[in-house]
């Protein structure tokens, strides 16, 4: 059994895990960069009868 399933986690959060360690671990010149790369940003936007609602963010 893999290891993210034996520790009850899902392979996209062991992965985003193990991308965060490897970020922490750069030198500084190099971590900004990287930081920036690890960030995303989504959004779901609701549509009804051919119209855009308000759009939620998806962030915890």
């Amino acid at each position: 059994m893999s290891a993210y399933k034996q520790a009850g986690i899902s392979l996209n959060r062991a992965l985003a895990l193990s991308a965060k360690a490897v970020r922490s671990a750069l030198k500084p010149e190099f971590k900004v960069a990287a930081e920036r790369r690890g960030l995303t940003e989504v959004k779901a936007i609701k549509i009804e009868n051919g119209q855009q609602l308000e759009a939620k963010s998806l962030d915890k």
